[in-house]
């Protein structure tokens, strides 16, 4: 075939054959084929581990319909789409206000920050339909989340107590001027802190972020209100939101009085006094929760 081809390629005209291709009729072994798979499909059933709790997903209930075109079997997954939105309404957390109880013991609710995580509609039915062809007994949604701030990964999915928080977390109240980091339920130390500026719009983010990263000395880079540069050495630098606000030593700082955040506050970050920052450095950890209230 190949020294027929060869010929006809040296002469300068390469004759193709015409073949129709014929159309699947339902008795065809390939219909057949799929009609059995598709009645093997529906009878299964997968566990969907959602943190502590399981799901029993049944095919029958999650696939209305489906269709063979080229070679694929497509899934109408409408129904597996809104039994995601149900599992996201019970137990996600990302943009969920949280239900906190704060170190003096007032019980509040927290809006807003980037802390949490959610099932993605679309990822969760690859993982679904994925195990239910294989037959797979369970699967597990943790790599199904995702998340903002720091990591699209999602934070927090392996916390339950709480309301999501866990016991390991810093809090910061703005009207005390006080910061708490516990770790593992125990209180590693509180201190006095300066938020941000009140005065030119600065006021740290209320709401519950989560710590980025750690860094070692560093040099803080970023603009004033007044549109002016800075650059300022730091020991510990502990940012908990994208756009740069953080826990940090203020070596700079001279006021350290409970008002100083209405009119000489930071730009945004919580200082800590130089003495205190090393403690409080070594109590955080990548990923924790931090709530900042009023």
């Amino acid at each position: 075939m190949m020294q027929d081809f060869q010929k006809q390629a040296d002469a300068g005209v390469i004759k193709v054959a015409r073949k129709e291709a014929k159309p699947l009729t339902t008795d065809s072994k390939t219909v057949q084929k799929q009609k059995t798979n598709l009645e093997s499909l529906v009878m299964r059933k997968v566990t969907y581990k959602v943190q502590d709790k399981d799901y029993e997903l049944n095919a029958k209930d999650l696939i209305t319909s489906a269709s063979y075109k080229g070679g694929q079997l497509t899934f109408d997954t409408s129904k597996l789409a809104n039994q995601i939105k149900d599992i996201n309404a019970k137990q996600a957390t990302l943009g969920k206000s949280f239900n906190f109880k704060t170190t003096g013991g007032s019980e509040i609710t927290v809006q807003d920050g980037s802390y949490g995580w959610k099932i993605s509609e679309a990822k969760a039915k690859k993982t679904l339909l994925a195990a239910l062809q294989a037959n797979k007994a369970s699967v597990n949604a943790k790599a199904d989340i995702y998340g903002t701030g720091f990591y699209d990964t999602g934070t927090g999915y392996d916390v339950t107590a709480a309301n999501g928080i866990g016991d390991t977390y810093a809090e910061v109240s703005i009207s005390q001027q006080m910061a708490w980091f516990y770790k593992n339920g125990t209180l590693i130390t509180s201190l006095p802190v300066v938020t941000g500026n009140v005065s030119d719009g600065s006021s740290t983010p209320i709401g519950v972020h989560y710590i980025g990263y750690k860094q070692s000395p560093t040099v803080l880079r970023g603009v004033h209100s007044d549109g002016s540069s800075y650059a300022s050495p730091v020991r510990y630098w502990a940012p908990f939101t994208v756009d740069g606000c953080g826990f940090h030593d203020a070596s700079w700082r001279h006021n350290w009085s409970g008002s100083a955040y209405l009119n000489d506050g930071s730009n945004g970050c919580v200082n800590i006094r130089p003495s205190s920052m090393a403690t409080v450095f070594g109590a955080l950890e990548q990923g924790e929760p931090v709530i900042v209230h009023n």
